[in-house]
């Protein structure tokens, strides 16, 4: 499904991180490999979604109303069957290359500001070692 439009594209990244959240909960099994690091993925995962969530609600009487091209939720699915470590390097692999291709495609400054606040979050992770 195409990503036209500001709330579509604000919608899928709140739902990304709500998908992130839950993956890196239940990686976070207690006494599992890289458990602290996974329960504050989790944690900063619902920092991010609050804060999208708060730029679609007060940047929505801001926008203008054009089409975004270029972005189809295909490209950006995860595969959450996996927690071991090239899957949760790939995921996040996946989700910077969403907020690289998506931020400057929001034509509304504070929402793209956001938005790029969650890349640089991302690209900060260190890679778990495969």
């Amino acid at each position: 499904m195409a990503l036209n439009q500001f709330g579509a594209v604000m919608t899928f990244a709140i739902e990304l991180e709500n998908q992130l959240t839950a993956f890196y909960e239940q990686a976070a099994a207690p006494g599992g490999a890289h458990a602290d690091i996974f329960k504050q993925r989790a944690e900063d995962a619902i920092k991010r979604r609050k804060r999208i969530e708060q730029s679609r609600r007060s940047d929505v009487t801001e926008i203008t109303l054009e089409p975004i091209e270029g972005l189809d939720e295909a490209a950006y699915q995860l595969d959450l069957s996996r927690h071991d470590s090239v899957a949760v390097n790939q995921i996040e692999r996946i989700v910077q290359q969403f907020y690289t291709d998506a931020a400057p495609k929001i034509n509304v400054r504070e929402s793209r500001k956001v938005l790029e606040r969650c890349l640089k979050e991302h690209a900060s992770l260190m890679p778990l070692p495969e």
